[in-house]
C-alpha cells in the first residue's frame, strides 16, 4: 500500500478582469462588496471554451511535475458546468492535452469536487493502480450568472485549476479524509432554469424575463440561526475535525487550510470555529471570487508558487458544495 502526495500544481485565470466598479454598474451595493470580500473576478474569453481553461491547467501542473502528457496514466476532472450534457469535459480535456496513454471520467460534485477527487485517486495509487494521476478541475458560471442578483454576478468567476498525484515517500501524502453529504438542502442552490431572482416594475409585468439556466443559491443573511445557515457555517470545520481525529491530530497541528471559498464572511466563520488564525489560511476570493471547482486548487498553487508550504507541513483541504456536499482531506506535505 502507497500513501499519494501531489508533485505538481497549475491554474490558468482569464485575462478579462470585471472589478468592483464593474459590480457597482450592475446596481450591487459597496457595502455587500466589501462584506463578501470579492473585489474583482475573470471571465472566460470569447471563443474560449472551459476545455480550452482545463487543458492550460492542466499542462502547467503537467511541466511543474517534470511529467510529459503521455506519462499520465488517468484523468480525474470535476465542472462547475460542462461544456456539454454529454459526453464530460475530461474527454475532450484528455485530447487537447494529448495525454494518450490516459484514462478518464469525471466526479460532478461542484465545489466541494476537488476533496473526493484527492481521495478516489489516493486509494488508486494506494492499491498500485496508477502511478500518475491528473486532477482538472473549471468553473464557467458567470456564462449562468443571475444579472439581478449580486450573489450571483459579484461572486462568481471563471477559471481552471489542476495537480498532479502520485506514490508519495516516507511518511508524506494523504492522511485522512473525511465525506458528508446532508440532502436536505438539495434545493437551496445549483444550476436550473428558472427566471431571474430579482424584477420589478412595470416592464416585467408586460414583458417578464423569461426562464433560462441560472446559478441560484437561496442563503438568507437576515436570519443566521436558519436550518441551512446553521449547516453552511458549522458543516466544513467539523468535517475537518472529523479528518484530524482520524489521523490522531488536531486543529492547532494544521499548518496550513486550503478552502474552497465563497464569501468572506462564510469562510471566516470557518476558520473561527476550527480555532487557527487566518494567516493560515490561503484564500484568493478577493481577487477571483467563487471559482466552484476550480477553488481549491487554485488556491493551492498560489500558496505553492509564493512557497508557503513547506516540506512536513500538515495542509487541511476543505470544501462545501451543493447538494449538499462537505469534504476534508489531511496531507503531510512533501517536497516538490
Amino acid at each position: 500500500m502507497y500513501r499519494s502526495g501531489i508533485i505538481g500544481t497549475g491554474s490558468y485565470l482569464p485575462e478579462k478582469r470585471e472589478t468592483i466598479e464593474d459590480f457597482l454598474k450592475k446596481g450591487a451595493a459597496r457595502e455587500i462588496i466589501e462584506k463578501w470580500g470579492v473585489f474583482e473576478h475573470r471571465v472566460m474569453g470569447e471563443g474560449e471554451t472551459v476545455t480550452d481553461m482545463e487543458a492550460k491547467a492542466a499542462k502547467v501542473a503537467i511541466e511543474r511535475a517534470g511529467l510529459k502528457p503521455a506519462d499520465i496514466e488517468l484523468i480525474i476532472g470535476i465542472t462547475a458546468l460542462s461544456e456539454e450534457v454529454n459526453p464530460q469535459n475530461v474527454c475532450l480535456t484528455q485530447y487537447k492535452i494529448g495525454a494518450v496513454n490516459a484514462a478518464s471520467f469525471q466526479l460532478d460534485l461542484s465545489c466541494c469536487g476537488a476533496i473526493p477527487a484527492m481521495a478516489v485517486a489516493n486509494n488508486f495509487i494506494a492499491l498500485g493502480q496508477y502511478k500518475y494521476i491528473l486532477l482538472v478541475a473549471s468553473c464557467n458560471l458567470t456564462q449562468v450568472s443571475d444579472d439581478t442578483d449580486p450573489a450571483s454576478f459579484v461572486v462568481l468567476g471563471d477559471g481552471a485549476s489542476a495537480i498532479i498525484m502520485s506514490p508519495a515517500e516516507d511518511d508524506r501524502g494523504v492522511i485522512s479524509f473525511d465525506l458528508a453529504t446532508n440532502g436536505r438542502f438539495f434545493g437551496n442552490c445549483g444550476i436550473k432554469v428558472k427566471r431571474p431572482k430579482y424584477f420589478g416594475g412595470r416592464s416585467s409585468y408586460i414583458n417578464p424575463p423569461s426562464e433560462r439556466l441560472l446559478f441560484f443559491i437561496d442563503y438568507d443573511e437576515k436570519n443566521p440561526s436558519s436550518a441551512l445557515n446553521r449547516y453552511l457555517i458549522k458543516s466544513v470545520p467539523e468535517s475537518v475535525k472529523r479528518a484530524l481525529k482520524k489521523a490522531n491530530l488536531r486543529a492547532d497541528d494544521i499548518d496550513w487550510l486550503i478552502p474552497h471559498q465563497n464569501v468572506t464572511p462564510l469562510s471566516g466563520k470557518w476558520i473561527e470555529l476550527l480555532g487557527i488564525t487566518k494567516e493560515k489560511a490561503c484564500l484568493t476570493n478577493h481577487k477571483y471570487g467563487n471559482m466552484s471547482a476550480a477553488n481549491i486548487w487554485v488556491n493551492l498553487d498560489e500558496a505553492v508558487q509564493e512557497d508557503k508550504i513547506k516540506d512536513g507541513d500538515i495542509v487541511a483541504f476543505a470544501g462545501q458544495g451543493s447538494g449538499f456536499h462537505v469534504g476534508s482531506i489531511v496531507i503531510r506535505w512533501g517536497k516538490l
